[in-house]
């Protein structure tokens, strides 16, 4: 009996082994499942970033203007194309009527030289409506790492009008749009005369003021305490990955979990400050919850 005993217990443990091995073997084979399965997920919803972005409307209201002013946003591109020869974001603008095309900046990438896309965009959008914009870091770091310092005039001769730390009365039927383009970083902003313009420009009482610059931070460090109707920004990326609650992960200004990383903010003296998520992507690194993005904000009167 005794034996029977220990050749009965040794069978149990046997027998709880394998149904713990099994166990094992298919919780792993479960997560391995998952892991593919997000993984390829991942993949897919990155390649589709790639080739097809969302359209993000806003509404702001002002006195300044009679009618309805509608301005698109492009920011980031990094020499993508939407369609050959970016036929799609051409045929979508087209369609979008907006009455000023703004550029704010990273519409090439510093290390390469081949960007005659995007000077080819430019000229097929001021055919739409008039293009301003501003130098984002990939065309200042192209300037003056890659000596390649030609790059305002080039896209200034291709319809976009680029406004280095400069302003420029804009008509739009019957209202004026002072617009504003800052040169210079959050760390820059001195450096490269971004102070010395902003002290030096007479805000007028009567145009509705848009300031462009690339860097949303900038606005909060810098140029919070200035009277402009609307700041427009770009260069975040939405913080790369968006997660549920908690916002966008990182941006190299603010680091993890930023304020300023897409959307419409609200800066000192309450004025708006809107922020693309981008057309393109400068790193390796996929976007996640966070699609590429063409913006129009509608502007009206009250």
């Amino acid at each position: 009996m005794k034996i029977k005993k220990t050749k009965e217990s040794t069978d149990k443990k046997n027998d709880r082994k394998e149904r713990i091995l099994r166990s094992f073997i298919h919780t792993l084979i479960f997560l391995l499942i998952v892991m593919i399965g997000v993984g390829s997920g991942i993949f897919l919803y990155a390649r589709y970033t790639k080739t097809h972005y969302e359209i993000t409307f806003y509404q702001e209201t002002s006195r300044k203007v009679s009618h309805n002013i509608r301005l698109a946003v492009i920011s980031d591109l990094h020499n993508r194309e939407y369609g050959e020869k970016n036929q799609t974001l051409i045929s979508d603008l087209k369609a979008l009527k907006p009455d000023l095309i703004l550029f704010l900046g990273d519409m090439i990438n510093r290390q390469d030289g081949h960007y005659e896309p995007m000077l080819e965009l430019g000229t097929a959008l001021s055919e739409i409506a008039p293009c301003y914009g501003v130098l984002g870091n990939h065309e200042s770091e192209r300037m003056y790492y890659y000596d390649d310092k030609k790059i305002p005039e080039k896209f200034r001769e291709a319809g976009v009008n680029i406004l280095v730390s400069a302003q420029e009365m804009v008509k739009v039927g019957a209202d004026t749009i002072q617009l504003i383009g800052l040169e210079g970083t959050p760390h820059g902003f001195e450096e490269y005369g971004g102070r010395k313009f902003m002290e030096e420009t007479t805000f007028s009482p009567d145009a509705y003021c848009i300031v462009m610059n690339h860097i949303p931070y900038t606005f909060h460090d810098q140029i919070s305490d200035y009277p402009f109707d609307l700041g427009i920004a770009g260069h975040s990326h939405g913080g790369l990955i968006i997660l549920p609650f908690f916002g966008g992960l990182y941006t190299a200004e603010e680091g993890f979990f930023p304020k300023y990383f897409t959307g419409r903010n609200k800066l000192k003296l309450n004025q708006p400050l809107i922020i693309s998520r981008g057309m393109g992507d400068s790193s390796p690194w996929p976007r996640i919850n966070n699609m590429p993005e063409l913006v129009i904000i509608d502007v009206n009167c009250y």
